[in-house]
């Protein structure tokens, strides 16, 4: 299953009903398991991929390929796995039967997102744009940074998502569409803030 426009990232501090905010989303906004410190991480990864499987939803789990191929999941690498390619190798490692999913990165620079490429990956998450309380000690990009990296990404033939303080303002401050294929946040998908499908 290729990735929807939006991601949502679990984040039980944040967002403790997890089930209600995704379930208030339509297709477009896909889930991400991030939450890796969760002492129950493996038993939340397979209640979210029923959920995901039962409502056709886009389901990844961030930082661990064996679980993500357990469940069927896509795979997010974080940064910092980058860095262990030759333990790993990226996306082509990765079971059979998931290889039709949409595996994705997190990128915060170009050396990054050449990093993300050569390992194989198609769609990268950029970060952070703006502010975000998830990580209130990195500066953010801001436009005048996070544009070019976006940009790049997609002159390099991969999917670019925006990261890191956004909603659908924020979004629209970037450029939308015209700059990125999509973002992916926390609090925005709260289930009291359901977005426009696309």
């Amino acid at each position: 299953m290729s990735a929807p426009p939006f991601l949502m990232l679990s984040d039980l501090t944040r967002q403790p009903d997890w089930r209600a905010a995704v379930t208030a989303q339509p297709r477009s906004v896909g889930l991400v398991l991030r939450d890796y410190d969760h002492h129950a991480r493996a038993e939340m990864a397979a209640e979210m991929a029923r959920l995901c499987h039962g409502q056709g939803r886009y389901f990844s789990i961030a930082g661990d390929a064996r679980l993500a191929a357990k469940h069927g999941a896509a795979f997010h690498c974080p940064s910092h796995m980058l860095a262990r390619l030759p333990l790993w190798r990226g996306p082509r490692r990765i079971s059979t039967h998931v290889k039709s999913r949409t595996h994705t990165a997190a990128v915060h620079n170009h050396g990054e997102l050449i990093a993300a490429k050569r390992a194989g990956f198609t769609t990268v998450l950029i970060s952070p744009v703006f502010a975000t309380p998830s990580h209130a000690d990195a500066a953010p990009l801001g436009l005048m940074r996070a544009v070019p990296l976006l940009r790049a990404a997609r002159e390099m033939g991969l999917r670019a998502y925006a990261l890191g303080g956004m909603d659908m303002q924020s979004w629209h401050r970037l450029g939308g569409l015209a700059v990125a294929d999509g973002f992916a946040a926390i609090r925005s998908f709260a289930p009291k803030r359901v977005l426009a499908a696309p």
